[in-house]
């Protein structure tokens, strides 16, 4: 058997989803009646390195060290020479001492080699005419690799990479410096791959196609992408769904589907967050109608079985709401569990909507509790508006990943000792992940406008220099991570206080049994507060009705003068201050430049559990021993044997 067109999916790469933009190319080269096929050598990797050590060198490493393309580093030739070595060295070696992985020294030195030949000589079997990489976060120097052993073995096969890494100037230096490359796809790919592989299928040179990149043709504009995205076809991943079954620790994979309801980004057309560097070349929003993103979901609902949905939206688009989870939640089975990136201004009937259509995970884009970094960042959101929405998610007990992001020219730098004193009355509501330093990214305003930003010294991260020897004037053409110095930011120093307080806050979320609560219940006619957090100054509380009014006013963020205002006909303004300052003092609300919004979450609304939570839609890795406990309840059960039709 032969195929026209083979994609690959190089390592270093999660097991857990196929790629979407593989499965798109895919399904498209195959309505124009070409043969093509995909190869995970993901899955293959991690079936030689073991499942749990892929999973965290995919996801658990800092991305600007690199360490997918460290492991393959030595496959490029000659290392550099360079003082971007010694501290990329250091700094990896600290990571990968802290997070216990130091296997992968002696994985980089013996294993790489033999996988490298083995993964060419799978590619060759199905005897392919072009072979199409595709490279996102951690897989360039993988897929190069790999393309250079293909091309030793047969020199006829034609070697195309595309995907974010390629994007802007990266592609074309590629494409300088690798000559196992013969066509690079700069830019959203859809409408002129397709036409690019039909023309070298019948051995011509493609031309004139935008963001088509060749030694012979070098300089062309980006590829816009579709705009008619109901015109799109439903991707098609059946290979992964095959190859992910051959896994040796396959039942322990609980895999999601990645779908695309829209690209760009309707808030960034706006205003483009300093710090994003995502759609550089494609950020005008646009979306598939509902009943298309309806039918997306439940063809491969059907064909696969998998109830685990990731959104590949870089936001959740507003018509969607009403008009796809919507839909979803009036039905009367909720069988489907989905993972949106969203803005964090959406109020609680719309979040609500969500969790009962199944979103059970939500990455919004939080990243600060202080008003004047957040306008430095052109967010676009309070933190009175952050805080409302992690307490309505607590509520319906939807899950979040969220961080504290710093490092921004002109931030005040006693703004994070006021959140860090915040923080302990926030103990009951979904910490973030960690406070990290902002990095610059290609295309983010903070890259593009480095100077006028404030930024100065902007530099590649060291990762770049260390691992590709290439000329150094390349090197800030490959990199999508950059560093640079912002004299007027906050130092470590600046973010001690707040470090410490989000540990004590994690900690207080994870390390016990139950996380803190803030809860009020319904108690006949009376209300009942429970404040299990440390601060609290006492665990039962019974609000006067002012105190509960006022409360239930301050769901969202307002002002002392109109609570006042609109309790105006049930209770005396000396009555509403009194029980605004009690709120206050018990720490059930806080204030912020003279608006206050209530903490407290109601009882009785949470729509997921924990149990629920734990389905990552985002797809994740069983541990071992629930695996083996899984397998024999499967087996005594006798449920369907193959991985894609195993159900929560």
């Amino acid at each position: 058997m032969s195929t026209d067109v083979l994609f690959c999916s190089a390592p270093v790469m999660s097991v857990v989803r196929p790629s979407a933009a593989l499965g798109l190319l895919q399904a498209l080269l195959r309505q124009k009646g070409i043969r093509a096929e995909t190869l995970y050598l993901n899955l293959l990797f991690a079936d030689r390195i073991g499942l749990d050590l892929n999973e965290q060198l995919a996801e658990k490493l800092p991305s600007h060290l690199l360490a997918g393309d460290w492991l393959f580093g030595d496959c490029l030739g000659t290392r550099p020479d360079r003082p971007q070595v010694q501290r990329h060295s250091h700094e990896l070696g600290a990571a990968i001492a802290r997070k216990g992985l130091e296997q992968l020294y002696e994985i980089r030195r013996n294993l790489i080699p033999s996988f490298v030949a083995e993964a060419a000589d799978r590619l060759l079997e199905r005897k392919p005419k072009i072979i199409g990489f595709t490279s996102m976060f951690e897989q360039t120097v993988a897929s190069l690799a790999i393309a250079a052993a293909v091309k030793v073995r047969d020199p006829s096969v034609v070697i195309c990479f595309g995907g974010a890494n390629c994007h802007g100037p990266m592609g074309a230096v590629l494409l300088k410096n690798f000559s196992q490359i013969d066509y690079v796809f700069n830019g959203e790919a859809d409408t002129v791959f397709g036409p690019a592989v039909e023309a070298i299928l019948r051995g011509e040179q493609p031309r004139g196609l935008p963001g088509c990149v060749s030694r012979d043709q070098p300089a062309t504009d980006a590829a816009a992408g579709p705009t008619a995205m109901d015109a799109l076809p439903i991707p098609d991943y059946a290979d992964y769904f095959v190859q992910l079954a051959e896994l040796s620790d396959a039942a322990r994979v609980r895999p999601s589907i990645p779908f695309e309801s829209s690209r760009g980004c309707w808030w960034g057309q706006k205003h483009h967050c300093t710090f994003c560097g995502l759609n550089g070349q494609g950020m005008a929003f646009r979306a598939k109608s509902a009943p298309r993103v309806l039918e997306e979901i439940e063809t491969l609902h059907a064909q696969f079985g998998i109830i685990r949905f990731a959104a590949t939206d870089n936001i959740l688009g507003m018509s969607h709401i009403d008009g796809v989870l919507g839909k979803l939640a009036e039905r009367p089975v909720h069988s489907f569990r989905f993972f949106y990136e969203i803005k964090a201004n959406m109020d609680e009937a719309q979040l609500e909507t969500l969790a009962l259509a199944g979103t059970v995970w939500l990455q919004p884009g939080i990243e600060s509790l202080s008003d004047p970094v957040l306008h430095l960042m052109r967010k676009g959101v309070s933190a009175l508006l952050n805080l409302r929405l992690l307490r309505n998610c607590r509520e319906l007990g939807v899950g979040l990943v969220w961080s504290i992001l710093y490092g921004f020219p002109g931030e005040p730098r006693e703004a994070y000792d006021t959140v860090a004193k915040m923080v302990p009355l926030l103990e009951h509501l979904q910490p973030p992940v960690g406070c990290g330093r902002i990095r610059l990214d290609r295309f983010s305003p903070n890259f593009e406008r480095a100077a006028e930003i404030g930024f100065r010294n902007v530099t590649p991260m060291p990762a770049y220099g260390a691992i590709y020897d290439v000329p150094d004037e390349d090197i800030a053409s490959l990199a999508y991570f950059f560093e640079g110095d912002a004299p007027d930011a906050a130092c470590e120093q600046d973010l001690v206080l707040l470090k410490d307080a989000s540990a004590a806050w994690r900690a207080r979320w994870f390390d016990q049994p139950f996380a803190p609560q803030l809860t009020m219940t319904a108690v006949g006619t009376a209300h009942l507060v429970s404040d299990t957090r440390a601060c609290a100054l006492q665990p039962f509380y019974c609000p006067a009705p002012a105190e509960i009014a006022v409360l239930n006013l301050l769901r969202n963020p307002c002002t002392r003068p109109s609570v006042v205002a609109q309790l105006a006909d049930r209770f005396d303004t000396v009555t509403v201050e009194a029980a605004m300052d009690a709120i206050l003092t018990r720490r059930l609300a806080v204030e912020i430049d003279g608006r206050m919004l209530s903490l407290v979450t109601e009882a009785g609304r949470e729509i997921f559990d924990a149990n629920a939570r734990a389905e990552f839609p985002l797809g994740f890795v069983l541990p071992r021993e629930r695996a083996t406990a899984r397998a024999a309840l499967t087996e005594v059960r006798e449920e369907p044997a193959s991985l894609e039709r195993v159900q929560p």
